[in-house]
């Protein structure tokens, strides 16, 4: 879903920023699409003004192009005219425009199925399940007994309710200089079931572990943005996604302010599109496709300069503070992080560090060339076990705490119980320096840690070795490596019996490295009107000889790899009927060699409750994904019909069909279906589409442009 081609970019350029989902909450209109693909396929340019390399969302535009504000970096507010002022006198050659819009947009949920990452959609919440704890590291079974995981089963009807407006201002100051501001504010509706630490005794540590929070980010056991130009709640965000002033002079261009980079040309893969993370919070990466990663790709300070070579070739290069991919958050919609876990973000130890990067494009003959370089902190980061500075000791009676077995432990501890708790003293101290906290919001069994690391991609044994080598604290209480499955299953048995559920925390730090890129472009000349005739063929690849990938064990030690990624793109738009305008057609394969698509390194697939190699033998010579959609606009370019399918090759398809209505006026609307289906293969943990596959939706965006 990354950047729009050169075939759309000149019609597009900016207006997918503007987008998204629609909310049934009364159907009430207040909210105006911006048409990603529609003026492209209205207007449709030859091939051959898209043979070179294509920009995307947000595209700087050429220095070569008029002064001020480009139309390729148009507003995305729709078709609309926007009111323009100018100034006489003194202000003389003054020039100001508005535009903007307002949306209602919602996701309506198509399935029973809940979020299995959040605490209301756990998969053992209710279910009784068997435990056999065992002092480590033999696999004898010393205390059998079964646990039923206290937790409140949801039941929820919608994923997303938004309420949406952007108001887009820019100006031109004189032939030199020009700005522009982009205010965009979402409040979400909120119809999702909250979940209550009171309701499961609950007093887990950190800010974000109780009534969903959509927007703020756990600063220190408090609340606040992660993005540096956002006003954020609970419930609502506001923020500055391009703030930004230009200067041109003749081949010079320069920006400077907050702002996306969008770089290459795969459409729905990021492959050279590396200078900004994404922010995941409103709705993950399930927007509606035609408007690809506008609306997720996150923006940050940043200097940038394009300089005209000649008519062939341009340089482009940034630099940028760094800005991390925000994640949404435990017990939201679309989590994806298993809110079993506890996240200690290290950004503050890296917030003002710096990215840069240096393009560049243009054209020998008829192929299209281009060359990146750039050198960043990865935004998605990297996690592994950390201490978790948590207090709290072993308990006595408590809710899935063996009675007798905390007995049994403190006199192998050498230590007596607390006369008045029952529990084992000086063990909150020890869990401070472990990667563990006693809470009911946590495990409470080895059959929900295998499941659980099986679906996160990490390995079930390794990450209880590497929990206890990492942190010598943990021999303190009796905790060994082990060296089989079954072992395993004692000694977290065993200790889930003691604690009644243990939180695991962890830490997100991020790694430096070097990104080298290349991409070329070529349009086949063929008989006219066939199918190969201006066919656009696109092909990217990204070399990445230091990438650094979290460890299937969680394990203090990084796992750093060399790694490509490569995408080939085909795009034309041919048409079918004399009756109906040419129907756009993109199909794309992208390889990854050592992860997949959302970076999770390959090593750790293949996993299920009982498997937990950690996916030894699962790379099966890297992740392939597959892609092909198409749009076809009606007669009267009232309606649209888009439809785009994802499948991994592993046993994963997402697959869309939307139906957009835009008339003359500033009212439009887009319903869509999004069908997941991540059990196509042989294990459900093989592919990218299983961690999501709760979500199918159908998505209603009704919106008004001014």
């Amino acid at each position: 879903m990354v950047e729009q081609s050169s075939v759309k970019k000149k019609q597009t350029q900016g207006r997918g920023l503007h987008r998204w989902i629609a909310s049934a909450a009364g159907l009430v209109l207040l909210a105006a699409s911006v048409p990603a693909w529609s003026q492209a396929v209205e207007e449709m340019p030859s091939a051959a003004d898209s043979a070179g390399v294509g920009a995307a969302v947000e595209e700087m535009p050429s220095a070569a192009d008029s002064v001020g504000v480009s139309s390729n970096n148009s507003s995305g507010s729709g078709d609309a005219p926007s009111p323009e002022i100018e100034g006489g006198g003194w202000f003389s050659g003054v020039g100001f425009s508005f535009s903007g819009f307002s949306r209602i947009e919602t996701a309506i949920r198509m399935t029973g199925e809940e979020n299995p990452f959040n605490q209301r959609g756990n998969l053992f919440n209710g279910v009784p399940t068997a435990r056999c704890g065992g002092v480590p590291p033999t696999p004898v079974c010393i205390s059998p007994d079964v646990a039923t995981r206290n937790g409140q089963k949801a039941n929820n009807q919608f994923n997303l309710q938004q309420f949406r407006t952007h108001l887009d201002f820019q100006a031109t100051f004189n032939e030199n200089w020009s700005a522009r501001a982009l205010v965009r504010g979402i409040y979400e509706l909120g119809e999702y079931d909250n979940f209550s630490r009171d309701a499961v005794g609950s007093n887990a540590d950190g800010y974000l572990y109780g009534k969903p929070n959509f927007f703020e980010y756990d600063n220190y056991r408090k609340g606040g943005c992660q993005n540096r130009l956002e006003v954020c709640g609970r419930n609502y965000m506001v923020d500055l996604p391009n703030f930004t002033v230009d200067y041109q002079n003749g081949p010079l261009l320069i920006r400077a302010g907050n702002q996306q980079i969008a770089w290459g040309q795969a459409l729905f893969f990021r492959v050279l599109d590396v200078p900004n993370g994404l922010d995941l919070r409103r709705h993950l990466f399930l927007d509606y496709t035609p408007e690809e990663y506008a609306d997720e790709r996150i923006s940050s300070p940043a200097i940038r300069a394009s300089y005209q070579i000649n008519n062939e070739w341009e340089a482009d290069s940034y630099v940028q503070m760094f800005q991390p991919t925000i994640y949404s958050n435990p017990n939201t919609p679309y989590n994806v992080i298993a809110s079993q876990f506890t996240v200690h973000d290290r950004f503050n130890q890296v917030d003002d560090k710096l990215n840069y990067g240096l393009r560049l494009r243009g054209s020998v003959a008829n192929v299209g060339l281009q060359f990146v370089y750039a050198n960043r902190l990865n935004p998605d980061g990297v996690f592994r076990w950390t201490e978790s500075g948590v207090n709290r000791g072993l308990p006595g009676a408590l809710p899935n705490v063996v009675p007798g077995l905390t007995d049994t432990v403190s006199q192998l501890l050498g230590l007596a119980l607390d006369p008045i708790g029952g529990g084992i003293p000086l063990t909150g101290a020890i869990l401070a320096r472990t990667p563990f906290e006693v809470d009911p919001t946590g495990v409470v069994s080895a059959t929900e840690w295998f499941t659980y690391a099986g679906m996160a991609r990490l390995s079930a044994v390794e990450g209880l070795n590497a929990s206890i080598t990492d942190f010598p604290a943990t021999a303190l209480l009796l905790a060994n490596p082990v060296d089989s499955n079954e072992a395993a299953m004692r000694e977290l048995d065993l200790f889930f019996q003691l604690s009644g559920g243990l939180r695991g925390h962890i830490e997100r730090q991020y790694k430096r490295e070097n990104n080298i890129g290349f991409g070329t472009s070529y349009v086949i000349e063929a008989e006219p009107g066939s199918l190969l005739d201006q066919l656009i063929v696109n092909f990217e690849a990204m070399y990445t000889p230091d990438r650094t990938f979290t460890a299937p064990s969680l394990g203090a030690g990084y796992d750093e790899r060399e790694e490509w990624v490569t995408a080939l793109v085909m795009e034309k738009y041919h048409r079918f009927s004399d009756a109906f305008p040419a129907t756009y057609m993109v199909f794309q394969w992208e390889h990854r060699t050592e992860s997949d698509l959302y970076g999770r390194l390959l090593d750790g697939m293949n996993g299920d409750s009982r498997n937990t190699a950690g996916g030894i033998g699962g790379k099966w010579n890297g992740w392939d994904g597959l892609v092909f959609a198409f749009q076809q606009p009606f007669p009267n370019l009232v309606y649209r019909v888009d439809a785009a399918v994802l499948y991994d090759t592993r046993g994963g398809l997402l697959a869309q069909l939307g139906l957009r209505w835009k008339p003359s006026g500033p009212l439009s609307a887009e319903v869509y279906y999004t069908y997941l289906n991540g059990g196509l293969g042989g294990n459900d943990n093989d592919n990218i589409i299983s961690t999501i596959d709760y979500a199918d939706e159908l998505g209603i965006r009704l919106s008004y442009q001014f």
